[in-house]
């Protein structure tokens, strides 16, 4: 019967040991990607037939919502992680990274200006942009992406999140 207890008491705080570090590693970095992943999805959704493997989709790094010409590296990160999804989905993502008449900062990131935008689109024949931007606030970072048709800047998918303002985050977020 001690036995028995032993191994119960034993096992019971493995489980409790497994889920403190399983919430812990949640909050942290695993969460990040699978909320930006998640969101890509939901753009995917919610643009329905506005989207098809064939469409070229270009991105931009996502803004600061109190500086739209201002990034940091949570904006490209989540731009870059979004992309990544759209990209395991099967869709076509056109590169702006490797391109030079963009606007792109080191400490920014790629910023499409709207003349630039028809210009680009209509090289790729890319028909919609991926762009955000975010908000930092006491907790946590609020995030809005957006599927933006290029031909007439109509907003055909956006997705509202939150993520939580961990140490992670901070250090993505080192001007906050």
């Amino acid at each position: 019967m001690k036995f028995h207890m032993r191994v119960c008491a034993l096992v019971l705080g493995v489980v409790a040991i497994a889920g403190c570090a399983s919430k812990e590693y949640d909050t942290g970095i695993d969460l990040i990607i699978s909320t930006n992943r998640a969101a890509a999805n939901n753009l995917i959704r919610m643009a329905g037939n506005q989207i098809s493997p064939s469409t070229n989709i270009i991105v931009a790094s996502f803004a600061d919502i109190n500086d739209l010409g201002q990034s940091s590296t949570f904006g490209r990160v989540a731009s870059q992680q979004l992309t990544s999804q759209f990209t395991a989905a099967g869709y076509s993502v056109v590169e702006m990274l490797l391109r030079n008449s963009v606007y792109i900062s080191e400490t920014q990131g790629a910023f499409l200006l709207s003349r630039e935008v028809n210009d680009i689109s209509a090289q790729h024949n890319a028909h919609l942009v991926l762009a955000g931007t975010y908000a930092v606030g006491e907790n946590n970072v609020f995030v809005t992406a957006k599927l933006i048709r290029t031909s007439d800047s109509v907003i055909v998918a956006s997705h509202d999140y939150a993520l939580p303002y961990t140490r992670d985050m901070r250090s993505l977020l080192r001007d906050y």
